[in-house]
Formats: C-alpha cells, structure tokens, sequence
C-alpha cells in the first residue's frame, strides 16, 4: 500500500504542470455536457446513454491526447508549444459546442449577435471591407 502512495505521489507530482489544462477542459466537457442535455429537454429529444458515453470518451481521449502532448512537448520538441496548440483546438471545439447548445435553447446565435455589436462600434467599416472582399473573391470563382 505504501509503495502505491509513492508511485501515486510520483505521478501526481510529474503531472503538476499540465492540471490546470486538464481541469479547464474538463470543465469546459462539463458545461457542453449540461447545456447539451439542456437543449435536448427543451427539444423533447430523449436523452441516450450513446450520448452520454460519448461524453465520458471525450473525457479520457481529450485528457490522453493532453497527456501525449505534454510529453511531447516537454521531453522530445520543446521548441513547438504542442500542448498550447492541441488544448487550444480542443477548448475551441467544445465551446463551439456550447455556443451552438446555446442558440438551440434561447434561439439566438452568439457569433452572429457578436458580429451585430461589432458593426455598431468603429470597427464596422472594417469588417464591411472584409466582407466586400469576401463576396469579390466568390464572384471570381465563380466566373
């Protein structure tokens, strides 16, 4: 028993500098977990444990694939910031997620009530060049 407190101890002790990564993705499953299952009984879609599994799976290839590039990053190439990036994409896809959760239960789309308070603010002469630029560009190909 002692001797597994040790290894244990050891372990905790190696891990230390990716936890708090580890707990914000496990946070971030958590809040897409609720607000999924939240739309899901605003919707009257009955709540399956296929789903739900796939949340307990998120929870432990998203805390591997973490694991895989901490070490990575730490004892092969420590020049490329692989856990930065990795944890980046993953947090994106999950409040992608939740946001997506978010418009399904108030109706509402976050990203475009974003882009909407961003035109009334000085900003919007730029995004409007952007999307000038953009329908431009489809024209183009199309042609």
């Amino acid at each position: 028993m002692e001797k597994t407190i040790k290894v244990l101890f050891w372990l905790l002790t190696l891990l230390s500098p990716v936890n708090s990564v580890m707990v914000t993705i496990v946070f971030l499953i958590v809040v897409d977990f609720i607000t999924g299952s939240y739309a899901s009984f605003k919707n009257s879609i009955p709540i399956r444990s296929s789903r739900i599994g796939h949340t307990i799976s998120k929870f432990f290839i998203y805390n591997l694939v973490i694991l895989a590039a901490f070490f990575l990053e730490k004892h092969i190439v420590n020049e490329v910031p692989f856990l930065k990036i990795i944890a980046g994409f993953i947090a994106i896809a999950e409040i992608k997620s939740i946001l997506e959760n978010y418009n399904v239960i108030y109706g509402i789309n976050p990203f475009k009530a974003l882009i909407n308070l961003i035109k009334l603010t000085p900003l919007k002469d730029t995004i409007e060049s952007l999307t000038d630029e953009d329908s431009k560009a489809e024209d183009n190909q199309q042609q």
